[in-house]
């Protein structure tokens, strides 16, 4: 007879985990020993090492509705009380991959405002019944929010909608529960990234260089651990306001 694992208490729950920020988080998140559940789109090899690490990983589509409520009922499953919510889960869509496609369109608001919204409404129990003095709720939102772009209308515009949300669930939770933003801008490159591209994006910050994901690692353990910063957006950005 198979007996069912125990639920986790004061978990942080980290969506899209599976590469790139959202995984160098996950790995952070376990080197300190915190009780972890990943949700991911695509198996990739990371998966399984996270999995062999003890995270508790969940296979989600956040882009559709069903995949949100899938994805709830599955931390409800595995959690008794949650320290913190990650939303990480994203997709740096053009507009020219949504123009003609209005699944595209749809794809970023349910994974950039939906899925926020329907995993803190839904998981705001378990974020009260942490054991923590208070619990965290982070949006990863994009500098380019402040600023808006040409090329990426309907993503801007998504990420700006989750910066509204920080706002309305900052004053919704409060007192117990804190919902802040980070906003990144230009932290790694992609492989295919060529010269060209690298130095005109590096042009664009104050500071110039490509930091790596720890500096939003930084960022996320800071909103984390004081207890004084609730309805606000950080930015990461190296400087780009002020360039």
């Amino acid at each position: 007879m198979s007996c069912a694992r125990a639920r986790l208490r004061d978990a942080v729950l980290l969506t899209g985990g599976g590469q790139r920020l959202g995984l160098y988080h996950a790995e952070r998140f376990l080197d300190q020993g915190t009780p972890l559940i990943v949700s991911y789109r695509t198996e990739r090899p990371a998966i399984e090492r996270l999995r062999a690490r003890g995270a508790r990983v969940l296979q989600a589509d956040l882009s559709s509705p069903e995949g949100i409520d899938a994805l709830v009922a599955a931390v409800r499953n595995e959690a008794e009380s949650l320290r913190a919510i990650i939303h990480n889960a994203s997709v740096w869509l053009t507009d020219e991959d949504v123009r003609d496609d209005p699944a595209g369109f749809d794809m970023l608001m349910n994974l950039h405002v939906r899925a926020p919204w329907r995993i803190n409404m839904a998981c705001a129990e378990l974020l009260r019944a942490t054991s923590a003095t208070f619990a965290d709720v982070i949006h990863i939102t994009d500098t380019s929010v402040r600023k808006g772009s040409s090329q990426r209308t309907a993503y801007v515009a998504s990420k700006a909608a989750l910066e509204s949300l920080t706002l309305s669930f900052s004053a919704k939770f409060a007192p117990r529960i804190k919902v802040n933003s980070i906003a990144p801008g230009l932290i790694m490159f992609n492989e295919g990234d060529d010269e060209a591209y690298r130095q005109d994006r590096l042009s664009s910050s104050a500071l110039g260089f490509e930091p790596g994901p720890d500096v939003v690692w930084q960022a996320i353990r800071f909103l984390m651990d004081n207890p004084y910063i609730t309805g606000a957006s950080l930015p990461v950005d190296g400087g780009r306001n002020v360039k």
